[in-house]
């Protein structure tokens, strides 16, 4: 962020916009109840996740305009190693323990 408050591109998010999309993509996985396979997932990935993020920027460039506003903000997500904690730590609150069915 510029020392006037201003983004410097499209890729950098508030923290307001880093929680919405954490939520959304947690709420997504627990929907479908695809919390282990998610979170095995995101845990091999972590490492690799800003390189993922700079590959989609290359790939995506010429595809920009289909993605709109989205496609930035979830490629600007995945650029902070930090964020793939916190969704794995979301999907582990909203999975939470389930109820046994007798």
């Amino acid at each position: 962020m510029a020392a006037d408050g201003r983004k410097l591109s499209e890729y950098e998010l508030t923290a307001e916009e880093e929680e919405r999309l954490i939520g959304n993509i947690a709420k997504t996985v627990v929907d479908y109840g695809l919390e282990a396979p998610a979170i095995m997932f995101f845990e091999v990935c972590r490492p690799l996740s800003f390189i993922g993020a700079q590959l989609a920027i290359v790939a995506l460039g010429p595809l920009q305009r289909l993605f709109q506003d989205i496609g930035p903000k979830y490629t600007g997500l995945f650029m902070k190693k930090e964020n793939v904690s916190k969704i794995i730590e979301r999907i582990e609150e909203l999975s939470g323990p389930k109820p046994s069915r007798a």
